[in-house]
């Protein structure tokens, strides 16, 4: 198993270096085509500004000076994944909301390459963005913080499982990167008493041993409420410079909103975390 093409959003914001540091980097490494997305938000005159016609040509010529800086962005994107050792690379230019089309061009990715998202974020995807891109593009994400990927990546993986959908994609996603880690651990937590979630994540440690991967397993006891801390103390303790685990969203008529246990590991995890929906 390996990643033959990786996506990220070509984003000159200093948030998103790390991102795109490790897409090129994750590109060289596993010989994958790599895709750059500048993103043009469509150009939407406010209804209060369009008598006043000064207002409506500014924010034309200020749409134009956009997709002039993006043809500009993907030239600096290309030659930097070439230096890189990329030696296939694509920067495309679209104009469109961003996290619709980040999932429209996810579809045929392996790997979804995204910037740690922070509460002030104003990176291209802006706001809360990337938690909704995360859970619309149906591939893996590898969120990024700012500072990029640690040397070695990865040394130490930690995966948090629950038998679930969401992180028995994640377990799967996270193969390529996992076979070259020097220690991975799948850790499950749950109510005291509760034996049924250490059980599983043994059944997890099996399914990577077919694959080649030598993994123990870890259980710690929390309220469901704490999980999303419960994994962040494990993975601190254990020196993991890469956290494996599924992205959960809330019910139907709140689709797009996370659920709280992976709120808090974007919330305050600072290192990489490889998410599946």
């Amino acid at each position: 198993m390996t990643y033959g093409s990786i996506l990220v959003p070509i984003d000159e914001n200093p948030s998103a270096a790390g991102s795109l540091e490790a897409a090129r980097r994750l590109a060289a490494d596993f010989g994958a085509h790599l895709e750059g997305l500048a993103i043009i938000p469509p150009l939407a005159v406010p209804l209060r500004l369009r008598p006043r016609q000064s207002a409506a040509t500014l924010m034309k010529k200020e749409w134009e000076r956009d997709k002039q800086e993006a043809r500009a962005g993907i030239k600096r994107f290309e030659a930097q994944a070439r230096k890189a050792g990329v030696a296939s690379v694509q920067g495309l230019a679209v104009e469109a909301e961003a996290a619709a089309v980040i999932a429209l061009h996810a579809r045929t990715a392996d790997l979804v390459v995204l910037p740690l998202p922070a509460e002030d974020d104003l990176g291209a995807l802006g706001g809360h963005g990337v938690e909704t891109a995360l859970l619309a593009v149906g591939r893996p994400v590898l969120l990024v913080p700012e500072k990029g990927l640690p040397a070695g990546f990865p040394k130490k993986v930690l995966v948090a499982w629950n038998g679930s959908r969401e992180a028995a994609r994640a377990l799967s996603d996270a193969v390529p990167l996992m076979a070259r880690a020097k220690s991975v651990t799948v850790f499950s937590s749950g109510p005291a008493g509760d034996e049924g979630p250490l059980h599983s994540a043994k059944s997890a440690v099996r399914y990577l041993a077919r694959h080649g991967i030598s993994a123990e397993s870890s259980h710690a006891t929390a309220a469901d409420e704490k999980v999303g801390d419960a994994i962040l103390a494990r993975a601190r303790k254990a020196g993991a410079d890469l956290v494996v685990m599924g992205a959960y969203g809330r019910p139907r008529f709140a689709e797009l909103v996370l659920g709280g246990a992976t709120r808090a590991v974007l919330a305050g995890a600072g290192m990489p975390v490889l998410m599946s929906h």
